[in-house]
């Protein structure tokens, strides 16, 4: 009786659709607090009166802030 040694093709499709449903998982996530960002902004800024450039300020420093926040995060999963 012969041990039954694992395929590699079959490991190897297996990593490569874990590793795509981890990055569609990412990118979900990212998209939800991306958007939630931007809804938040936009409601605040409907209530005041406050200048259009610091909306896209902000905007652009919580996007800029949440990635470089979660790229060290990735960069450490893959270390």
């Amino acid at each position: 009786m012969a041990s039954e040694t694992p395929d590699r093709s079959s490991t190897r499709s297996d990593g490569t659709t874990k590793a795509a449903a981890i990055t569609a998982v990412r990118l979900m996530i990212d998209l939800v607090v991306v958007t939630g960002w931007v809804v938040f902004l936009v409601l605040f800024f409907l209530q005041n009166t406050w200048p259009r450039w610091t909306f896209y300020l902000l905007l652009i420093a919580g996007v800029g802030l949440y990635v470089t926040v979660t790229a060290a995060w990735r960069s450490s999963d893959t270390a």
